[in-house]
Order: structure tokens, then C-alpha cells, then sequence
């Protein structure tokens, strides 16, 4: 994409826009590592990073100026890249952000930061009846998330059981949900189950098993 003199970036993912001193709205998932990345295509010029709503300079150039070590700055030379990673984004990290060229007059861009909490749900929960002997199958997904976690753990009451497959249980990942899978349920595989996400707050749901014939009509 061919730029102006003096024009800037924003980059949210792949995607690049071209801005002037345009606001944005951006949601990031909570707990997770994120990047507001501006771009000067000025060359020789400063970049500095507010947090508008107590006016606290973060970064000048490479330098980090907030007491909070969260906030870092990291600068790619050949492409005139200047990123503002927050590490472990919290609910209290919301608001507007200024990015700052040190031209004359200055020129900025302004961001509002909104953060979500990604969250799991387990379907059919909070209670499931199935019959000794059935197979069991949970399905966890993972609601408001923008990737896919690093890990999903499993816990039936305080135990991870991932790997538990001599006792006939997998667990199969997708992209936004994982299938827990345990064949021959007994009575012992009553109780509580877990879906722990890495980037999302976890569910769970109370298993029964029964004995006999069940049915959601009986």
C-alpha cells in the first residue's frame, strides 16, 4: 500500500488500515499478550506511547517510563514499526491509548482498548444423567476467544485426566472446543468435571450415572 508523507499505521492482526488521527475500538481477551502496533513511516522521528485517562507516559522511543513492567515497547528499525505490548491484559488495562509522532505540530493516533474475558461453556451443563455403561461425551467451547488456547485441561473432581486413557478416556481438540470422551462410564466416573481453557475461564458440569435404564422423560 503506497503512503502520504507523514502518514501512519495501524496494525490489528494481518490486517493493516491506513490512519490519520483516527479513534479504533479493539477488543483483546483477557490474560492474553497484546500488541498495539503503529507504524512512522517519518523517518528519524520519536514514538511515544500515553495512557490517556490518568495522562502516564508509557514509552519514549525504546525507553519504558511507567513503574508497572507490564507495559514495553518494541521497535522493528527497517520497518518503522513501534509496538505497545501490554502483558497479561487485565479488565483495569481498558481505555484510550495515544501513540505520538514527534512531529511539529505532533501527530497521534488514538485507540480505545475494550477487554473481554473469553469464557468456556460445557454443553448440557450444570447436570448430566447417563447410564452405567454408556459412553460419556462433553463438549467444551470456548466463547468471545480471537485464538485458539494452548491447551485445554480437563479435571473430573480435582484430578487432570487428559491422559488418562487406560481408563477409556481422549480428549480431542478443535479449533475453538474440546470433546471429552470416556467409554464404559461407571459409577465411579460420577461427579464433577472441569473444562479448564488457557485463555478463557473455565466450566464445569456434575456428571450421574446411573444405574439401569434412564431417560430424560423418566
Amino acid at each position: 500500500m503506497q503512503t502520504k508523507k507523514g502518514s501512519c499505521f495501524f496494525t490489528i492482526g494481518h490486517r493493516e488500515n491506513l490512519m490519520k488521527t483516527k479513534d479504533f475500538f479493539w477488543n483483546l481477551i483477557k490474560n492474553l499478550d497484546r500488541v498495539v502496533d503503529f507504524r512512522a513511516t517519518k523517518k528519524k522521528r520519536l514514538v511515544s506511547w500515553f495512557r490517556r485517562k490518568d495522562f502516564l507516559l508509557l514509552t519514549v522511543g525504546l525507553s519504558t517510563y511507567s513503574s508497572d513492567d507490564r507495559f514495553l515497547v518494541e521497535h522493528t528499525r527497517h520497518l518503522g514499526n513501534w509496538a505497545l505490548r501490554i502483558r497479561n491484559a487485565q479488565k483495569e488495562d481498558e481505555g484510550i491509548y495515544e501513540c505520538q509522532l514527534s512531529t511539529h505540530p505532533p501527530e497521534s493516533i488514538f485507540i480505545e482498548l475494550r477487554i473481554v474475558e473469553a469464557v468456556a461453556e460445557i454443553i448440557e451443563a450444570p447436570d448430566l444423567h447417563i447410564n452405567e455403561g454408556s459412553t460419556l461425551r462433553l463438549e467444551c467451547k470456548l466463547k468471545r476467544a480471537t485464538e485458539s488456547p494452548l491447551y485445554v485441561f480437563w479435571y473430573h473432581e480435582d484430578r487432570m485426566i487428559n491422559y488418562d486413557h487406560e481408563d477409556g478416556v481422549s480428549v480431542a481438540s478443535k479449533l475453538t472446543s474440546s470433546i471429552l470422551t470416556v467409554r464404559n462410564a461407571t459409577a465411579r466416573h460420577g461427579g464433577n468435571y472441569t473444562c479448564a481453557p488457557a485463555n478463557a475461564r473455565q466450566s464445569s458440569i456434575y456428571v450421574h450415572v446411573l444405574k439401569g435404564s434412564y431417560s430424560e422423560d423418566s
